[in-house]
């Protein structure tokens, strides 16, 4: 008897996203989410996280979680995601290094919002797939020792 679901692969997906504008520029958020174990009927959620591009003289930091797995008809699943970046200064402090640096007083700071859709499974294990006895059973094969 196969049980639909009952399969659930270690895996993550890639995402990729261009930011709402801001004073005539826009970021680009790119990369892969957090590995978790889940397939395409079981509402999983992934994290994910990163900085923009970098435009402006400056970039952001941004965090979230996706929504759960949506079932795709040719089998596979994707995630919705929509969040924000955190917050930047409007006019980058100079510094020599790059990074964040947060300044004295009050400045002109924004952030910029997003959302899209997660690309195919990436980084499945397929020995996941297989049961315990037919890895063991192969192993005991090969060398002959077992039929």
């Amino acid at each position: 008897m196969i049980l639909i679901g009952a399969d659930k692969p270690h895996h993550a997906h890639r995402f990729s996203a261009i930011t709402t504008t801001y004073g005539e520029h826009f970021h680009i958020i790119d990369g892969f989410t957090r590995e978790v174990n889940g397939n395409s009927f079981d509402r999983h959620r992934h994290l994910y996280r990163g900085i923009t591009s970098f435009k402006n003289k400056h970039y952001h930091r941004f965090y979230g979680e996706t929504g759960p797995a949506i079932p795709l008809p040719g089998g596979g699943h994707y995630h919705l995601f929509e969040d924000r970046t955190y917050y930047n200064y409007d006019e980058p402090i100079d510094i020599e290094y790059g990074g964040v640096l947060y300044g004295e007083g009050e400045r002109p700071k924004h952030d910029h919002r997003f959302q899209g859709k997660t690309y195919g499974i990436v980084g499945e294990d397929p020995l996941a797939r297989m049961s315990c006895t037919g890895i063991t059973t192969n192993l005991i094969n090969h060398k002959g020792t077992m039929k």
